[in-house]
């Protein structure tokens, strides 16, 4: 190589005229194209929370938490850990609304406080009303209904949380006891204790 140092000296001129070649981040935002793949996050208007994404998810960074309350009510809790989140963006691709996750640009988790490493968003739970057991989030089911339309009438569990959210049922309560009546045909159940409740009524099992 020729009169390295000319060139090296010519380097530096350019850097002094022109700035330096590397970028200003952390100290300035990076500039990333518009596909690029960076942290996911939970769609909070759209999000059913159906679960989907913690099926699909290969390192289980996606967790669907079901919390029954001392007085009666149930929230459903998705929970997701970056610190184990890949950016795989498997949760995107299968999310049964197809836009309960968005892939934004966002890709410097860098943090002092360990409660930035998770994300959660909740929403109400339907519980079966004859075992008490949770059946999933009421947003699934009347995303359900109305991907259904006129047979979501075949299902009671579909139809009557579609009619109590448009304040044209009465809300009922979980009766627990061990036998099952004619009357359970028209509350919500889970699929457990619905298939009892039929096989009692039509077979006396």
């Amino acid at each position: 190589m020729r009169k390295p140092k000319l060139r090296e000296l010519g380097e530096a001129i350019k850097a002094i005229v022109k700035g330096p070649y590397t970028v200003k981040f952390p100290f300035k935002p990076a500039e990333v194209f518009p596909e690029f793949r960076g942290v996911p996050v939970f769609n909070e208007e759209t999000c059913i929370l159906c679960g989907a994404c913690a099926q699909i998810c290969p390192v289980e960074a996606i967790d669907v938490r079901d919390i029954v309350k001392e007085d009666g009510s149930a929230v459903r809790v998705m929970h997701r850990d970056y610190a184990r989140c890949i950016w795989c963006s498997q949760c995107a691709a299968y999310c049964t609304v197809g836009d309960g996750i968005k892939i934004t640009n966002e890709f410097d988790l860098s943090t002092l406080d360990i409660s930035e490493a998770f994300e959660e968003i909740e929403g109400k739970l339907v519980l079966c009303e004859h075992c008490g057991k949770p059946i999933t989030s009421e947003k699934h089911i009347l995303w359900l209904a109305e991907r259904l339309g006129t047979k979501a009438f075949l299902n009671q569990t579909l139809f009557i949380t579609k009619m109590r959210s448009l304040g044209l049922a009465d809300d009922e309560y979980p009766v627990k006891r061990d036998e099952y009546l004619r009357e359970d045909l028209n509350k919500v159940l889970c699929p457990e204790c619905r298939r009892k409740m039929m096989m009692a009524e039509d077979w006396a099992f």
